[in-house]
């Protein structure tokens, strides 16, 4: 409790405002030292304002006013230097004892929650190297539904007779793969040139 006074005396809200820094103290120590019966206007006015003796509280609103002051003060405090504090100190209205307010850690520190781990945790990428015998990004890919594969590389040139164009899974649907298959240069060869002779044949005769 102490800290949080020191801390909030110590701020920039407060160094230019010696009343305010008086008061403040004041009303915490007399709190702090259960001291209930010197928070009162009369004594907050004499000890704390510098008032003469004869102050008179009925005539003088100088604590209501400098106690209005406190509590905007205060909560300027809170949402500016002061926002990491996560002892709080309170005025509340209709009186000038302070009320320490203990924030939640989460609260006060302002930090998010954890993010979600990623779309393929280690036993899933484990277990789907171990049923499709692949490891690496490869298995990564495949456990996460095609999510975290890249693109082709340029360099890779399909086989000269068979090419394979795997379908990825669509809305959780499983689809069988697509084969599409390539002519041989060889034997495009010899069907042109066995058109070239049947044409050629056909015209000589």
């Amino acid at each position: 409790m102490k800290a949080a006074l020191v801390n909030a005396l110590e701020s920039p809200e407060f160094r230019s405002a010696p009343q305010l820094r008086s008061f403040l103290d004041f009303v915490v120590c007399a709190a702090l030292e259960k001291k209930q019966e010197k928070i009162k206007g009369y004594t907050i006015a004499v000890e704390a304002l510098g008032r003469p003796e004869d102050f008179n509280p009925v005539t003088d609103p100088i604590v209501r006013v400098e106690a209005a002051r406190l509590r905007r003060r205060l909560a300027k405090y809170y949402s500016g230097s002061g926002a990491c504090e996560h002892i709080r100190i309170v005025i509340p209205k209709g009186s000038y004892a302070p009320e320490f307010n203990l924030l939640p850690v989460a609260e006060h520190t302002g930090h998010a929650p954890s993010p979600v781990m990623d779309e393929v945790s280690a036993p899933a990428l484990q277990e789907s190297t171990a049923e499709t015998g692949t490891s690496g990004p490869t298995a990564a890919s495949e456990a996460s539904g095609g999510l975290l594969s890249g693109p082709q590389s340029r360099d890779a040139e399909p086989s000269p007779l068979h090419t394979y164009k795997v379908v990825q899974p669509l809305n959780g649907r499983t689809t069988q793969p697509l084969f599409q298959k390539r002519i041989s240069p060889a034997i495009a060869i010899v069907l042109a040139l066995t058109c070239f002779l049947a044409g050629f044949l056909a015209g000589s005769l």
